[in-house]
């Protein structure tokens, strides 16, 4: 299991760059983080034990689905490892990407009062390890213990207005902004270590497996801008692929391109 970063300080491992530089360019840094939050290492040994006790591990591959739009809401899920991708499919089978969660966070959670029918799709970005947790066990664990309730009440009402900004960001940032502070804030939460061994100290490694379409369904724009976009941003040294990473080379260029008023 991995917990490499501690969301909400500074701190990224395997680089010696911190985000202050970033948040002050990112009104919806401190939400961003607590959306993101490691659920599962903010527990106590004691909550972890009570909660695991009731857990049923999965191993997902690439692309398996571990529920779909229509399935009812059994289990609450946390990823031990890996990254699994949430997104919802349109009537026309146009597919929308909600969120990405990494090791430690929880997810699945939103139907755990109803336990009506699942209105999204969640799926493995990679090779990933799952723990399954019945609705029934799960809230009788968030009963035994208050604090934890409140705790993931505060990742979801984080998660609800990060989705809320993201559709102001649509109508008031270009493109450009948009690609910029969805990387930094990606390289942020999404793995701790690089994933190669051939990187500089002030590289920051997007460390998720993103096509230009997932990109393109993230921030609301076509795959052929993202794609001219990330070129040019590849011309300019600013970024580079590896291994199927996208690495942040000039994280200084990036962030102007965060700066109010940039073009």
């Amino acid at each position: 299991m991995h917990n490499d970063i501690a969301i909400g300080s500074n701190l990224f491992s395997g680089s010696s760059l911190d985000f202050d530089s970033y948040r002050r360019y990112d009104e919806l840094w401190g939400s961003w983080t607590d959306a993101h939050a490691n659920f599962l290492s903010s527990l106590s040994t004691e909550e972890t034990s009570d909660l695991l006790k009731c857990a049923n591990r999965r191993i997902l591959k690439p692309r398996d689905q571990l529920f779909g739009a229509g399935d009812r809401s059994n289990d609450v899920y946390i990823v031990a490892d890996g990254c699994i991708r949430l997104f919802q499919v349109s009537p026309s089978g146009k597919e929308t990407i909600l969120w990405f969660s990494f090791p430690g966070e929880i997810f699945g959670i939103a139907e755990l009062c109803s336990g009506g029918e699942r209105e999204i799709y969640a799926e493995a970005n990679e090779t990933s390890e799952v723990y399954a947790i019945r609705r029934s066990d799960f809230a009788g664990f968030l009963g035994r213990h208050s604090e934890v309730a409140m705790r993931a009440i505060g990742i979801l009402s984080a998660r609800v207005r990060t989705l809320g900004h993201a559709l102001v960001g649509l109508a008031t940032e270009n493109v450009e902004t948009r690609i910029a502070r969805l990387l930094v804030r990606f390289a942020a939460v999404s793995s701790g270590a690089s994933c190669c061994d051939v990187h500089s100290d002030n590289e920051l490694c997007v460390n998720v497996r993103l096509t230009h379409q997932d990109i393109a369904n993230l921030i609301g724009a076509s795959r052929q801008t993202v794609t001219s976009t990330l070129m040019q941003l590849r011309k300019q040294g600013a970024v580079r692929t590896v291994k199927k990473h996208i690495h942040i080379t000039r994280p200084d260029y990036l962030r102007r391109m965060m700066e109010p008023g940039a073009a």
